[in-house]
């Protein structure tokens, strides 16, 4: 008698990051992967490494040169450049990242209920979102932060209103491609509800290009809250942000100049950090531009 044995096949490990590695295989990504890992871990945890206190005033310090005792020299009230950095680096990062997230949360939302609703909403929507479009990001901003006044609080909300019309057009374009498949038919068909059918079956096809489109809007954001500090509507003086450093160090900019450098700098390399990461990120998960 024969010896008959089932075929055996090896269990299949799931691997959750496994689609990624074409992506990180990249060597522009990996850049950007590390550039952002370093920010976000400067954010988190420079504050606790930070020399000095980023408001305190030493007249003896006023101007130092870089040096042991200040790695990045001083400002004109003696304060640690090194130290003001750092603590700018987490009031940056959190206002930006949290804007875009905001706008990436209420827009998304609005943008499959545009889509799949369709009717009178779905044009209200999609005439507001090319309106506030047709404002750039700082104009926005401004106009916001001169009704609210300045600070943190206030310019998320001022700059997650410039990141909402771009996510409602990302989403309901997404949603409309989604709601032509079979599934979103087999749904409607054993009864389930339209608000189970958009969080179930069109969100999760979604919110992946959002968030990869997310991470490019962050070098916007970062840019745009420079610039409102810069101008003085953003973070509050003298809690420092590398919008303001930069503010505080232009009427010394001849005689110190490194006080407008290293600010200038870290924004330099947030915002191509943040924009290669997305560039990637976007150019690997969008199939139009997979065969490039």
């Amino acid at each position: 008698m024969s010896d008959m044995r089932l075929p055996t096949t090896t269990p299949t490990v799931y691997r959750p990051f496994e689609a990624l590695r074409p992506v990180f295989g990249n060597p522009l990504a990996i850049v950007g992967a590390v550039g952002c890992s370093v920010l976000l871990l400067v954010a988190v945890f420079g504050p606790l490494i930070a020399p000095y206190d980023p408001i305190e005033q030493s007249i003896l310090a006023r101007f130092a040169p870089s040096s042991a005792a200040h790695w990045l020299g001083a400002d004109e009230y003696g304060r640690d450049m090194f130290s003001r950095i750092l603590y700018a680096s987490r009031a940056s990062l959190v206002i930006s990242l949290s804007s875009v997230a905001v706008g990436l949360i209420v827009g998304v939302a609005l943008g499959i209920l545009a889509a799949y609703r369709g009717g009178i909403l779905d044009a209200v929507l999609s005439e507001l979102a090319s309106l506030l479009l047709s404002f750039p990001t700082i104009v926005i901003g401004i106009l916001v932060l001169v009704s609210l006044g300045p600070g943190s609080a206030n310019v998320i909300v001022a700059l997650a209103l410039s990141f909402v019309p771009r996510f409602i057009r990302l989403a309901r374009a997404e949603t409309l491609v989604v709601m032509q498949r079979s599934f979103i038919d087999a749904s409607k068909t054993i009864g389930a509800s339209d608000f189970r059918i958009m969080l179930r079956h069109i969100m999760p096809n979604v919110i992946g290009t959002a968030i990869v489109s997310g991470a490019l809007w962050t070098a916007t954001a970062l840019r745009a809250e420079a610039t409102l500090s810069f101008l003085g509507l953003g973070v509050p003086l003298p809690w420092p942000s590398w919008g303001n450093l930069v503010a505080d160090g232009m009427p010394n900019m001849f005689s110190n100049p490194e006080l407008v450098l290293y600010p200038c700098l870290a924004i330099v390399f947030a915002v191509i950090s943040f924009n290669i990461l997305g560039d990637v990120l976007r150019d690997y998960f969008d199939p139009h531009l997979a065969g490039r």
